[in-house]
Parts: C-alpha cells; sequence; structure tokens
C-alpha cells in the first residue's frame, strides 16, 4: 500500500503547534527519566521506528494524524510523572539505627555538609534510607517549589564518572546528558534554590575519580549535602588511602558507625510480626523461641573484633517464614512453629 506522504504532509500541517508542543515534552521526558526510545515504544504500544519518525517530525510517511500517537504519550507521561520518591513500601521498625539515620538527615539538611554512615552486611541500611528519603519528599511535597529534597542512588561496583553522573541525575529527575559537564548544568538549573540530600548507597564501590566528580555537587553549585552509605570497608578505604581522599576527609563532618539492632528491639520485632502465632505457646516456650531466633541470626563482624551484631535480614526471613508454615498448618495438623525451635 502506497503512503501518500504529500496529502498527510498538508493534514499534519493542522496540527504542527500541538505536535511540536507533545514533541519537546516527550524528548524532555525521556531526558530526565533516562529511558529510551525503543523502551518508551514499547510501553505505550508503538515500535520504536513510529516514534522516532514522529520525534524527527516525519511523521507524513506513517499517516495523516499523529492524535492517536499523541494521546498514548500524554497518558504514559500522565500516569507515571517524573517526581522525588514518595512511596514508602512496608514497614518500619523504631530502632537504634532508624533514629541514627534520622538524626544524620536532619544534620545534613540545612546546609551543604557530607556524612559517611557505616555498617555490616544485613543491616537494612538501603531499607531505612529509602524509606526516610521516601518520607521527607512526602513531608516538604505541599511546599511544592521551596521543599527540601532527597534522593536515592545505589553505587554499583565499577562504576564510572559519568555513569553515577547519570544515575544521579535520573534520580533527581535532571536530564542526564551523555557528558558531565552537561549533567552537572542541568542539576545546577534544575536545583539552584532548592536544598537537596543526596544518599549514595554502596559508596566503598566508588573510585577516586568518582568522588572527586561528586564532590563537585557540595563544593560547587547546586551545594547537595552528601550522604555516603556502606559498609566497613568504606571508612577503611578512607583512612587507608587517607592523603589520595584528603579533600573528602576535610569535607566529611562525621563518619557514624550504625549501632545494629539491639536485643530487645529483635524480641519486639518478633513479637510484632508473629506474636499471634505465639500466643498458643506457654509464656516459658514464647521467650524461649524468640532467644532462639536473635541467636540465629546473630553473627560475627570481622571488622569490629568479631563483634556479634544481629543480622536483620536473616531475622526478618525466617519471621516470613514462620508466617508461611502458619498459614499452611491451617489446613494440616503441623505446628506453625517447628518444635526444635524451642528444644
Amino acid at each position: 500500500m502506497t503512503v501518500d506522504t504529500d496529502n498527510n504532509k498538508i493534514a499534519l500541517a493542522m496540527e504542527a503547534n500541538v505536535n511540536a508542543k507533545v514533541r519537546a515534552d516527550v524528548v524532555d521526558y525521556l531526558a530526565r527519566t533516562g529511558m529510551g526510545v525503543a523502551d518508551f515504544g514499547r510501553r505505550i504500544g508503538y515500535t520504536s521506528e513510529t516514534l522516532r519518525k514522529f520525534l524527527n517530525d516525519r511523521y507524513e510517511s506513517v499517516g495523516r494524524s499523529a492524535s492517536h500517537l499523541r494521546t498514548a504519550m500524554q497518558s504514559y507521561m500522565e500516569q507515571h510523572p517524573i517526581q522525588a520518591p514518595t512511596r514508602i513500601h512496608g514497614d518500619l521498625y523504631e530502632t537504634a539505627n532508624v533514629r541514627a539515620i534520622r538524626d544524620t538527615f536532619q544534620r545534613l539538611l540545612p546546609r551543604p555538609v557530607a556524612y559517611m554512615i557505616y555498617a555490616p552486611p544485613g543491616s537494612q541500611k538501603t531499607f531505612v534510607l529509602e524509606h526516610e528519603v521516601a518520607r521527607l519528599n512526602l513531608e516538604e511535597l505541599p511546599k511544592n517549589g521551596h521543599g527540601r529534597r532527597a534522593y536515592y542512588v545505589y553505587a554499583r561496583q565499577g562504576i564510572k564518572p559519568r555513569d553515577l553522573m547519570k544515575r544521579i541525575a535520573i534520580a533527581c529527575g535532571s536530564h542526564a546528558h551523555s557528558q558531565i559537564d552537561q549533567t552537572l548544568l542541568s542539576l545546577r538549573h534544575d536545583f539552584g534554590t532548592r536544598r537537596v540530600l543526596l544518599i549514595i548507597d554502596e559508596a566503598q564501590h566508588l573510585s577516586h575519580d568518582c568522588l572527586e566528580t561528586l564532590r563537585e555537587l557540595l563544593d560547587q553549585p547546586p551545594y547537595f549535602s552528601l550522604l555516603l552509605s556502606g559498609s566497613h570497608h568504606l571508612p577503611a578505604m578512607f583512612d587507608e588511602f587517607s592523603q589520595k581522599f584528603e579533600q573528602w576527609n576535610s569535607r566529611i563532618i562525621a563518619k557514624v558507625r550504625l549501632p545494629g539492632l539491639q536485643r530487645e528491639e529483635g524480641r519486639a520485632i518478633v513479637r510484632r510480626e508473629i506474636g499471634s502465632i505465639l500466643a498458643e505457646r506457654k509464656d516459658r516456650d514464647q521467650a524461649r523461641i524468640i532467644d532462639s531466633l536473635i541467636d540465629s541470626a546473630t553473627v560475627k563482624d570481622a571488622y569490629a573484633d568479631n563483634a556479634s551484631y544481629i543480622n536483620v535480614r536473616t531475622l526478618t526471613n525466617a519471621l516470613d517464614q514462620i508466617k508461611v508454615q502458619a498459614e499452611q498448618a491451617q489446613t494440616t495438623t503441623e505446628p506453625a512453629v517447628p518444635e526444635e525451635a524451642i528444644a
């Protein structure tokens, strides 16, 4: 079937202004989300070829009107707006770790400073950080253009400075350019009048070049506050290469070791999660089960003279398993909590 491109051009001229507006919106949306044309087209049900022709103002080879495509693109962007994360997933237990991270947030927000927090694996730093980021943004959202913001970025092993800056730009809803300087300009433009806290998790993966690039966000506009989070490798890295990280060490106000889950906090979590299941047991047996679960989740910290700590991930995984067993036990005669747990 031959496409009448001449007549299509004439018809499309009637909607040139609205097409240009939507085209600009889509280009901006893709730049801020880091989404590719093919990926965006797949999400709205159009081929990448069709979408590229629209974005390049060559839609006459497709049809005489782009109204359906415009509707699909606008609908998707409205349903998936670019905004600071505000969705809180899961329950957050009020522990010493949570209070320490929350206190650190408050110390970082008033002015551009840098902090470091660290803890052994399984301390659930990431969950607490993401939860507190969402909570802060939700509280500040009504302040519109003047509200403070927090953004979370995960640093994978071997990440390069350009990729790190792209992740930061996408997390902040800013333009993720292929050049670092352009990305910095976009961040300066978007956050010139707003206080921002940027959290880099697993920061022990960052190279010296990545850290130096990151430092520019602290020392120069937009003057972000920075929180580096990681394992015990993070402060060890800064101490071992103190001369190399001299500039950073002079800027980090405090290196905070998270206190970890206290035993009584662990008991409270167990009671909260499976208290109804334990209710069928005698008080003495309940105490034994709780202590047994905590003991099973207690491990040695090789970076703290083999001091013991409770691995929160191990504990919560065990509790989830017990709840699954409890659901299955409703249709069998098996106990929800295995007898060996109170041996």
